[in-house]
């Protein structure tokens, strides 16, 4: 539990060096009474032990009454506004809250708003950590309505911002926008940019709900440049830039936030570690390491259990339930996401509880449990669209249709085919193509409003000049007497006409500089709709093909050959001790060796030969029409020039920087041609290259 306002520096300082001692001590061992096994939950232990210690000293029937006595009530409401600052500086919520509460029956007796005030605010907080939403919202009216008879805009704002929290948490979103627009507001015009930092950061959290990620990411970067001019809390900030990432699945980026986050957090502060290592699990889950995901979930559930956070338990449980749904255990998956569910139900919080039914769904689905699956999937989804959290909404829709498709319902697993399909379309960024694409319309329909605008002037010409022949025609019927008269009309026409003419030209010239200002834009948005494709289907560090248009091209690869009667070489490439070369120069190195790597293998393939990247140091190359003994060449090829080149670029790595590469051929296979047998044999080629010592060459024979 992070309080809201900072506590006073005196009080600070010695907080937290008291918490950096303890965190040392718990983690030598120095308080082995405390039985948590997790070195950072027992610091915290330690500390609330500490808390209770102090706060007990304090409440002594003799200390209390020299208190009274020698410093009379407003002695009382500086020790208990002290003691509750400590208190919270040691996360102990519950005992702290307990002080706050006595801290604000005196300052309320004496009549001082700011001491009332202050307490109000850190109940509310510590209300809002433990999940009780209900007294987090009486808190927050309350000082709602003092913040409005004192006109203190401070206290206003932290109000709508626990109102906004508590909505978000709820799944409504746009009471939690509105909300924490106003706390930013607020803070904004009270010219309080620290406290406008945290607002910042909560919106950007709901726009991100919202899946309006271009928001979400200023917001957050706004906050971020004030936190770093500040120097407070940009862990959060950091962690908040990483969430974003991880929405859109750039987990390479999404890592380095994090990482900068837990740099920022320490070693020694196991309060704000816990902020960023909890939503980290996710994104462990979210790229396959289960394991790390699980172990990082269950330290951060040590952490928040001793904290008493229930909304963080409640996803540190559903994230140890993931993890473990990953490795296949079952009912030790289903009874995490169980707990997990109580928690989000208990808590009124709507994206722990659909989340926890989506997962829950999904261990009856590998049950083969049709009714329960269905039961928790219609909950979830019904809930999910709700909240509108979309790439667990489109899984959802993925499970609904192969619940259907195992059922035989075909209608319900095509109307859920159709929706997994239009929400996978918007996670993977095709509303952009399509705003383009309205552009483009936008673009062919003004020009066609100009040319039919073209063609009426055009038309107004030629009226005109029908109109001067028939005038002609009745001059030369017209008697001599009227012959200036005419000639008057002839002259003033002829004027007309020629004044005509100039707005036309006039008015073409602006036309034709307007076509070819579309012309231009265009041309931009063909070269951008190019970009956008090209960015879909290319690893955006090593410019090879991306893991899912590599399997898609090898799949029609596979195809091609099969229809020709041709053969096909599937080349598996895996960089050798890519973890010791990360771990010894730095990631940012170990992407040089990757990018250069890549490099040197294009150098030995033709141009229609594909090379994609399927995993961190593992790459596909795809050779159609090439024999098992030409494979095994060009793989000799490949090997040497991507030693030769590292060695050459980075001597010191020579012998280490090399590749080890599995060969399969689609002629080799003992089984029906498919992508997952074709890479599946090259693997276990890789593998056999691997177990013979590295930076060789093995075809599946």
């Amino acid at each position: 539990m992070t309080p809201y306002c900072g506590v006073p520096g005196p009080v600070a300082r010695v907080a937290k060096r008291l918490l950096a001692i303890v965190f040392v001590a718990a983690s030598a061992g120095a308080f082995a009474a405390t039985p948590i096994s997790d070195p950072r939950a027992r610091a915290v232990a330690t500390a609330r032990d500490l808390a209770v210690t102090v706060r007990d000293s304090l409440a002594a029937p003799v200390p209390g009454l020299l208190i009274r006595v020698i410093a009379g009530d407003a002695g009382q409401a500086r020790l208990a506004t002290a003691t509750a600052h400590l208190l919270t500086a040691f996360a102990a919520g519950d005992v702290a809250d307990a002080e706050w509460e006595r801290a604000a029956r005196l300052a309320r007796r004496r009549g001082d708003a700011a001491g009332y005030g202050m307490a109000l605010i850190q109940r509310a907080d510590i209300a809002l950590a433990q999940g009780d939403y209900a007294r987090c919202l009486e808190l927050a009216e309350r000082l709602q309505s003092l913040a409005r008879r004192t006109g203190n805009p401070e206290w206003d704002a932290a109000a709508e911002r626990n109102f906004g929290v508590v909505a978000r948490r709820r799944g409504r979103l746009d009471s939690a926008m509105a909300h924490q627009q106003r706390s930013l507001d607020l803070y904004r015009a009270d010219g309080n940019p620290v406290r406008a930092a945290q607002a910042l950061s909560d919106l950007a959290t709901v726009h991100r709900d919202r899946g309006d990620l271009g928001k979400a990411l200023d917001s957050a970067l706004e906050s971020l440049a004030i936190r770093e001019k500040a120097g407070v809390k940009v862990e959060i900030a950091y962690r908040n830039i990483a969430l974003l990432y991880r929405e859109i699945e750039d987990t390479e980026e999404a890592r380095r936030y994090f990482r900068r986050a837990m740099d920022a957090a320490g070693t020694v502060n196991p309060v704000a570690y816990v902020t960023v290592l909890g939503p980290f699990s996710t994104l462990l889950n979210d790229v396959g390491d289960h394991r790390a995901a699980q172990a990082a979930a269950e330290e951060a559930l040590a952490i928040d259990t001793v904290l008493g956070d229930r909304a963080n338990q409640g996803f540190e449980h559903l994230e140890i339930g993931r993890a473990l749904l990953g490795l296949r255990a079952l009912d030790e998956a289903a009874s995490e996401l169980e707990t997990a569910l109580s928690f989000g139900r208990e808590l009124g919080h709507r994206e722990i509880t659909a989340r926890a039914l989506l997962h829950l769904a999904e261990v009856s689905l590998r049950r083969r449990d049709h009714a329960e699956a269905r039961g928790r999937l219609d909950e979830a989804i019904a809930s999910l669209e709700s909240a509108r959290l979309m790439p667990q909404l489109a899984h959802a829709y993925d499970l609904r249709e192969q619940l259907a498709r195992a059922e035989s319902d075909y209608p319900t697993a095509l109307r859920f085919a159709h929706k997994h399909a239009t929400e996978r379309e918007n996670l993977l960024g095709l509303r952009a193509g399509r705003q383009l694409a309205m552009l483009e319309a936008r673009a062919q329909r003004e020009q066609a409003e100009q040319r039919i605008t073209l063609l009426a002037k055009d038309n107004q010409l030629k009226a005109a000049q029908i109109e001067k022949q028939k005038l002609l025609r009745h001059l030369y019927l017209i008697s001599l007497a009227a012959l200036a008269v005419l000639l008057l009309l002839v002259v003033w026409r002829f004027l007309s006409a020629i004044r005509h003419n100039r707005v036309l030209a006039t008015t073409n010239a602006e036309i034709e500089r307007q076509r070819i200002a579309l012309d231009a834009a265009n041309r931009l948005l063909e070269r951008r709709a190019l970009d956008l494709q090209h960015a879909a289907i290319t690893d955006s560090m090593t410019g090879a093909a991306n893991r899912g248009h590599a399997f898609d091209r090898l799949q029609r690869m596979i195809e091609d050959s099969r229809s020709s009667g041709s053969d096909l070489a599937c080349l598996l490439v895996d960089f050798d001790h890519f973890k010791q070369i990360n771990d010894a120069h730095g990631h940012l190195f170990g992407d040089d060796v990757l990018v250069t790597g890549v490099v040197a293998m294009r150098e030995c393939l033709e141009p229609d030969d594909l090379i994609g990247r399927i995993g961190g140091e593992e790459f596909v190359i795809a050779l159609a029409g090439r024999s098992g003994a030409e494979a095994d060449t060009l793989a000799e090829r490949l090997r040497e020039r991507v030693s030769a080149t590292l060695s050459a670029q980075w001597p010191p790595l020579r012998g280490m920087a090399t590749v080890s590469i599995g060969i399969a051929t689609l002629g080799a296979l003992s089984q029906e041609p498919s992508v997952k047998a074709l890479l599946e044999a090259a693997d276990a080629a890789l593998y056999a290259a691997k177990r013979g010592g590295r930076n060789r060459v093995r075809r599946l024979a």
